[in-house]
């Protein structure tokens, strides 16, 4: 099954929709993150890293959030 497939991943694709620099972050870290961002956080926003290359942040190119929420970045 694709989904389970995109979930079992051990890293997540972030990206920076400023400067479209590609970073691999593991999904440990994006999962706890996305775990402590829960509480009064608004849960349409993903789980974001600031970019290493420019001032942006990074957001994952497809990632299901611990709450089953789906996020997928668009141009």
């Amino acid at each position: 099954d694709f989904c389970m497939k995109l979930k079992n991943k051990k890293q997540i694709e972030f990206i920076c929709p400023i400067c479209k620099t590609k970073e691999k972050i593991p999904r440990e870290i994006v999962e706890m993150l996305d775990e402590a961002d829960q509480h009064g956080v608004d849960t349409h926003v993903p789980p974001r890293f600031d970019c290493e290359k420019c001032y942006g942040k990074m957001v994952p190119i497809f990632y299901i959030g611990v709450k089953g929420k789906i996020y997928k970045y668009k141009e």
